[in-house]
């Protein structure tokens, strides 16, 4: 065997086994620790230079914190105050990052209605200069834990329908506002966190028994993530991306994103609510117009309020408060049971004083200016519309010709 052979065969031999090794989209996180650090922000174990793990065939390695890999976002805790954040990679010149800062400016972020995570930090990419790290909060599913109680859901439909409507007021449509990016501030429901890749374990990486209900914190707020497919000032567009396609989608032909938006919505709650539960039908005749095919035929987001409103207004507080029952059937006796358990625990949360409000999401005291994208340039984007300049004059008789 020559040295060559030999060197390679001992290269092979010394390498960890593969599930002791970064993944593939782990290995340049480890190359950013450095830069991350110096700005603050210091990455788990498994992701320093140099991580060896910490596991062996003694101790399994679901027992071992480093043993959780990144899964889509990576994380890391903001050294200043202790706080687990979410980091993602993004173009540095992308409307993604524009919209995310121009919603997160200190003037609309104060806004009640404003349900977008709002950027805390924004870094350049050492790997990249055509590349910007945006670090945002750490949120959950909005349904995980799964809601409980009627309330839950109206507290749910409520609060996106504001987000959407703040969204549109502000000339922005989503254009993916279904399941995947409707999360919500899980921190009063667990008070000692959770782990940022795999939500069902705390920080240690020990699973969390229980599941705790949203009564029992007085409600939480729910927040729409990822403008990466977003548009601004546009009545008009073209685009087949996002997780579930809307009708009237099309690569060729220009669509109105806001109306794409209220379909979404519709169908988002169908899919996390109707089509789960049997005891909240009267939101249906809302999902039912929310969900038409023709765009036209759609309601306007304030629409979609106003007739949400008229639905509450008639939903009485003893309503509110009764446990969803599954789609799956229960035995008549068992959910009897499991209505009154439910009731009095909604009782006794009822009477327990209300916590105080868990502060804002705070940004990083100081944001990189380097990539800042001025407010006044958004600003003037959603004051001087010209809605001809989106469609040709093509695809403006198609649409007068309806096709």
């Amino acid at each position: 065997m020559s040295v060559t052979e030999h060197e390679a065969t001992e290269e092979i031999n010394t390498q960890e086994p593969l599930d002791r090794q970064l993944l593939d989209r782990e290995k340049p996180w480890t190359e950013r620790h450095d830069h991350l650090l110096a700005h603050g922000y210091k990455l788990r174990p498994r992701h320093t230079p140099g991580w060896k793990a910490s596991w062996n065939r003694i101790v399994p390695r679901d027992k071992h914190e480093d043993a959780i890999p990144m899964m889509s976002l990576m994380d890391a805790r903001r050294v200043s105050d202790n706080t687990i954040v979410v980091m993602k990679i993004v173009p540095r010149d992308s409307q993604e990052l524009k919209i995310t800062e121009y919603l997160s400016s200190e003037s609309l972020r104060q806004e009640a209605y404003n349900h977008s995570a709002i950027l805390l930090d924004v870094l350049e990419d050492p790997l990249d200069a055509k590349q910007a790290i945006m670090v945002l909060p750490l949120l959950r599913s909005a349904s995980e834990p799964q809601f409980a109680s009627i309330g839950d859901c109206i507290d749910f439909v409520e609060q996106m329908l504001e987000g959407i409507s703040f969204l549109h007021d502000h000339d922005i449509a989503h254009r993916d506002c279904f399941v995947e990016n409707m999360m919500m501030d899980g921190r009063a429901l667990y008070p000692k966190g959770w782990h940022p890749q795999e939500v069902q374990r705390a920080p240690s990486g020990r699973k969390i028994s229980g599941s705790p209900k949203r009564k029992s914190v007085h409600g939480v707020k729910y927040y729409i993530i990822d403008f990466g497919i977003s548009s601004l000032s546009k009545k008009m567009v073209t685009g087949i991306r996002g997780q579930k396609r809307a009708p009237e989608l099309s690569e060729t032909i220009p669509y109105d994103p806001f109306k794409v938006d209220i379909w979404l919505l519709g169908s988002c709650f169908e899919y996390m609510i109707t089509e789960k539960y049997v005891n909240v039908d009267f939101l249906k005749p809302l999902l039912d117009v929310m969900t038409q095919e023709d765009p036209l035929a759609r309601p306007t987001v304030k629409e979609c309020i106003e007739q949400f409103n008229n639905i509450k207004a008639k939903v009485t507080p003893l309503t509110k408060a009764q446990r969803l029952h599954p789609l799956k059937a229960e035995w008549k006796l068992v959910r009897l049971v499991r209505d009154a358990t439910y009731l009095v625990s909604e009782a006794i949360w009822a009477m327990k004083p209300r916590e105080k409000a868990l502060p804002s999401f705070r940004p990083t005291d100081k944001m990189t200016p380097i990539l800042a994208v001025p407010a006044d340039e958004v600003t003037n984007e959603t004051q001087n519309l010209n809605p001809a300049a989106e469609v040709s004059e093509t695809a403006k008789n198609s649409q007068t010709t309806g096709s």
